[in-house]
């Protein structure tokens, strides 16, 4: 793993200015995590290391997000690094999701595909791992 401790964590609510529109408010960040919401799709995009001592937060702040009914989605193209806790809590969330909805991964880095795939969680009904590319 690779941690830069020069790295400015940004705060909670802090606005997120970026190139793409569907950027927002962080509702979660670490030194080596940041998680915004986004509104375009409706989700959070998550950036950074994912591991045992972020993985609470993280999952807390997907729970959050799923309120209002929608199919949540979650963009992973800026993870660098997913423990096997990590990849517990998404299979964890779509499998806590009502029968009618989905939990929507876009830009899942080719080794969790990997392992989502060996596992046979791939195919669980709750979650569907979009390949439509992270600039959704």
């Amino acid at each position: 793993m690779h941690r830069d401790s020069a790295v400015r964590v940004p705060q909670i609510g802090e606005a997120i200015e970026g190139p793409r529109e569907k950027e927002g408010r962080v509702v979660y960040s670490d030194h080596h995590l940041v998680v915004t919401r986004t509104t375009r799709p409706r989700g959070l995009m998550v950036a950074g290391e994912i591991d045992i001592s972020n993985i609470a937060s993280v999952a807390d702040s997907l729970l959050d997000g799923l309120e209002d009914g929608t199919d949540p989605h979650l963009d992973l193209s800026r993870v660098t690094f997913c423990d096997v806790s990590g990849i517990r809590a998404l299979v964890s969330l779509a499998l806590e999701l009502a029968p009618n909805r989905r939990l929507l991964v876009h830009g899942l880095p080719p080794q969790l595909e990997t392992v989502l795939e060996v596992t046979g969680w791939a195919h669980l009904p709750g979650l569907e791992l979009c390949n439509c590319g992270a600039d959704v």
